[in-house]
């Protein structure tokens, strides 16, 4: 799917001001976070060198697999092919968003830091398998709604080629919540959540049988009790489960 149809099938899930946003991302306007490491006074803003390899969860065999990396070029993600052992430097002031779609294997998706104590860096895929849950932290929505953000095109695109390249794939699309005093209401709005991605789905020309949509509220926080507003955000969120294969 071309990055045009995937702009057009989430403008037709947000509100009308996600359209100045679209018109500045194609400028590269990409939010680059500050690592906590830079506060340290005796950290540079030298490269990190980390080297990234790719093995089977179950196996532990090495992998080659195409991720598709926001951060490296700040402007645009870059698919990247990271082989056994795939040397990178890294801005230590840069958070990096991971996606991988590999045949066979459960969808990934993580957000580190260029962390200098790390020299080496193991992404571990999961075959897929029945029940089998991962979360999206790149699918975001606007500040205190239900509508998609622009930001989610990379993370969206990659869970529909996930569903496409299994065809006899079908997912829970299960949105979550942070701690809440309503659990009714943080039901509600987790469901939501979960709504607008089965749209963009379902927009995208996948089959509404191959997919089911469940609210959790709070009920399964990263973080019981969150100290940062970052841990916050991680709580509110989208996963997928494997629900037949």
């Amino acid at each position: 799917m071309s990055l045009t149809r995937s702009i057009e099938a989430l403008g037709r899930l947000v509100i009308p001001v996600v359209f100045c946003l679209l018109a500045s991302w194609s400028h590269g306007q990409f939010v680059v976070e500050r690592s906590p490491w830079l506060d340290d006074e005796s950290i540079t803003e030298e490269p990190v060198e980390q080297r990234w390899s790719v093995t089977n969860l179950q196996t532990k065999e090495p992998i080659k697999a195409l991720f598709t990396v926001e951060g490296i070029n700040p402007r645009k993600p870059v698919a990247l092919k990271i082989h056994e052992d795939t040397l990178l430097q890294l801005s230590p002031y840069r958070r990096y968003g991971r996606i991988c779609v590999e045949p066979n294997y459960m969808l990934y998706a993580d957000y580190i830091y260029a962390d200098p104590d790390i020299s080496c860096d193991t992404i571990q895929l999961a075959p897929i398998a029945v029940g089998l849950e991962t979360a999206l932290p790149g699918i975001e929505f606007m500040p205190g709604t239900e509508d998609l953000y622009f930001t989610s095109i990379p993370a969206l695109e990659a869970l529909l080629e996930f569903v496409q390249v299994h065809p006899t794939l079908a997912i829970a699309i299960v949105g979550h919540e942070n701690e809440s005093t309503d659990r009714v209401d943080a039901e509600m709005k987790s469901r939501d959540r979960a709504r607008a991605v089965f749209e963009y789905l379902v927009s995208s020309g996948i089959d509404s049988y191959r997919l089911s949509v469940e609210g959790a509220g709070d009920q399964a926080l990263v973080f019981p009790e969150p100290q940062t507003p970052e841990e916050a955000e991680a709580n509110r969120r989208i996963s997928v489960r494997v629900t037949n294969y």
